[in-house]
């Protein structure tokens, strides 16, 4: 199965560029990827998926930018802190990295430990995720499908990172309780106990169910780390607003991050970005880049409060889909010279939806059992 897997990723992966508009590209690409994966099922035919090498971001980005080529607690009050800029500023308020083990939470914590700002990398099993020791980090433990555990990782925090993901049942879950249940449990722990920002990083097209990037993305990611990701992903999104909304405290709020297909080369800068509303434009973006919006979102305090947009790069960027809507300029943002610089303008969920309705998809996923059914 691995050597199957494999296979197919790769001949999707290598072949991107085929899936610009054309079916006759698209056909002879996938006769390739037939022809090699029944050579891989020859080779090996171990159904066992626990040495399987890609990890869960790095097969979600792969599969996008292919078919877009087509603590204690304290009694310091939290609201002040996210007012007077002191967000990570205190050791006994750090911004919490939910997922810090992950490509992506690793350099959350990063960035935010080479600005000198506490940070409390949280995973499953509180371990060390850094190279090296730093008095700004620390670390514990935090499960996210279960509600008491990811309570305790995020009670004192001056601000939230979600950055975990599925990883399968063998690991810390499948999409339904990691990218559904688990940022439910999330909001609703940030609530419960005043944290000002929650981040969320999500992923792009995930109100486009007809698009290549959500059909490929749930297709090749069921089989390690579970089904319908991009279902769960923006059911999770939905199920944090539902719980925002109903917050009686409009002091804390949240922000999703969308980025497009993920890699691991080197960061293009603000600069060659592009950041929009309304989920139509999708590209590759380096997970770098991602990090770095990411913790510039939280910094940026209520200016992104209660926003998602999502993130790209500008080179071979494209719409989702070829029947999606042309985005109004003030829905774009690029050519910044910082990260922060992107996110200034930013329209509100609720915004987007008054002004641009024809733009924002309603889809919430497909067959998704309510969250009282399951949290």
């Amino acid at each position: 199965m691995n050597a199957f897997l494999c296979a197919v990723i790769s001949c999707w992966a290598l072949t991107s560029t085929a899936f610009a508009f054309s079916p006759t590209i698209i056909a002879r690409t996938w006769t390739k990827a037939a022809s090699k994966v029944s050579l891989s099922m020859k080779e090996e035919n171990n159904d066992d998926l626990s040495s399987f090498s890609l990890d869960r971001r790095q097969m979600l980005g792969q599969t996008l930018s292919a078919s877009v080529a087509l603590g204690g607690m304290s009694f310091l009050p939290m609201q002040a802190i996210a007012e007077g800029g002191g967000i990570g500023t205190n050791p006994e308020h750090p911004i919490v990295v939910i997922g810090a083990g992950g490509k992506c939470g690793k350099l959350c914590t990063e960035i935010l430990n080479a600005k000198g700002l506490y940070t409390k990398g949280v995973t499953r099993s509180g371990r060390e995720t850094l190279d090296s020791p730093s008095k700004f980090v620390s670390y514990g433990p935090g499960d996210v499908t279960s509600y008491d555990s990811i309570k305790a990782a995020v009670q004192g925090a001056s601000g939230v990172i979600f950055a975990a993901s599925a990883s399968g049942k063998k690991k810390g879950g499948e999409p339904k309780q990691v990218d559904y249940v688990g940022v439910y449990n999330t909001a609703k722990a940030c609530l419960e106990c005043s944290v000002p920002k929650l981040v969320v990083i999500s992923a792009g097209t995930v109100t486009r169910p007809d698009s290549a990037g959500f059909k490929a993305t749930n297709f090749f990611v069921k089989y390690v780390y579970g089904d319908k990701i991009m279902d769960y992903k923006i059911a999770g999104e939905e199920a944090m607003r539902e719980l925002y909304a109903a917050s009686s405290d409009k002091s804390l709020g949240y922000a999703v991050v969308r980025p497009g297909g993920l890699s691991d080369g080197p960061p293009k800068g603000s600069a060659e970005l592009n950041l929009s509303q309304g989920d139509v434009l999708s590209s590759e973006i380096s997970r770098t880049d991602v990090a770095e919006v990411t913790v510039a979102a939280l910094l940026k305090g209520a200016a992104t409060d209660f926003t998602t947009f999502e993130l790209n790069q500008n080179e071979g960027l494209n719409k989702a889909q070829g029947n999606l809507p042309d985005l109004p300029s003030e829905l774009i943002h690029t050519g910044t010279s910082s990260y922060g610089g992107l996110l200034d303008g930013l329209f509100t969920d609720q915004e987007m939806q008054s002004k641009y309705p024809s733009i924002v998809n309603s889809f919430k996923g497909a067959g998704i059992e309510p969250i009282g059914n399951l949290a």
